[in-house]
């Protein structure tokens, strides 16, 4: 699979939120796929970003601080706004300091609002918004990503990553799951073989208990990229979930044959055993 940063992050904790250990000995209960109910979602204060700044200018230090605050006043002449904006964008992410480096391409963009700086903005939203241990900071990205990306698909309707990106914000936290799902749909029908897409609804698929879906999803995966062991792990757990235990030792197997990790081999050789001698 050929995903930007951003999106390996995000669909890392995609994988979390669906529960499925990756490589191990393991098969979800259907009973823990069901859709995330409104009455569990996360409850958090709203987010201010200006206490953030102020909170984060008390605690740089003194160098980092006189470089910020110089390049701070250069961004108040016209002349070179852009090019201070994006050195104060850089500084920051040196730092370490994503979603200031995210705020700051933010205003680039609405700057020279062209495809590339929304996306760039979004990006690096989207990208905090994965790694972020603090919900309403999460919320606050994710949903600064979405704006970004939809002035992204204004100017481009044929940016698909842009759509895939927006279309997991859209599931992340469960802002709009049926939204994203739709924009994924629309993505495969514009291009039926975009690994992305087929992943992410494959990957929901599975996370709401729809096995048969996710089956179709899989399968179309391993014919795109027959060397990928990993959607061959997947289409062998939805064979199983599915009771079809022949072609889930089969997927097991080439799973097995493909994948470099020891531990994973030795987990998965468990499994197909356990399949074998079962009834």
């Amino acid at each position: 699979m050929h995903f930007n940063r951003a999106q390996i992050i995000i669909l890392l904790v995609l994988l979390s939120m669906l529960g499925i250990l990756f490589y191990l000995n393991y098969k979800t209960p259907e009973a823990e796929l069901q859709p995330v109910s409104e009455s569990n979602l996360p409850v958090a204060d709203p987010f201010d970003f200006d206490l953030y700044m102020t909170n984060l200018n008390d605690s740089i230090g003194p160098i980092a601080k006189q470089i910020i605050e110089e390049q701070s006043k250069a961004i108040k002449d016209d002349k070179n706004s852009l090019f201070a904006t994006a050195q104060l964008a850089h500084t920051w992410d040196s730092l370490g300091f994503k979603l200031v480096t995210a705020y700051y391409l933010e205003k680039i963009a609405q700057k020279v609002n062209d495809e590339n700086s929304w996306n760039t903005s979004g990006n690096k939203y989207y990208e905090f918004s994965a790694i972020s241990p603090d919900t309403a900071m999460q919320l606050y990205a994710t949903q600064k990503a979405i704006s970004s990306f939809e002035k992204t698909i204004a100017i481009n309707q044929n940016n698909l990553d842009a759509k895939n990106s927006l279309a997991i914000c859209y599931v992340q936290n469960d802002l709009d799951v049926m939204k994203g799902v739709q924009l994924l749909k629309d993505i495969v029908k514009r291009d039926s073989n975009n690994i992305q897409a087929n992943y992410t609804l494959g990957m929901l698929s599975m996370r709401s208990g729809q096995m048969d879906k996710a089956l179709v999803r899989f399968e179309t995966l391993t014919r795109i990229e027959p060397m990928n062991p990993d959607f061959y792990y997947f289409l062998g757990q939805c064979y199983l979930s599915l009771e079809n235990k022949n072609k889930a030792i089969l997927a097991f197997e080439n799973f097995k044959k493909l994948v470099q990790d020891p531990e994973a081999k030795k987990n998965i050789d468990k499994t197909i055993t356990n399949l074998k001698n079962s009834k």
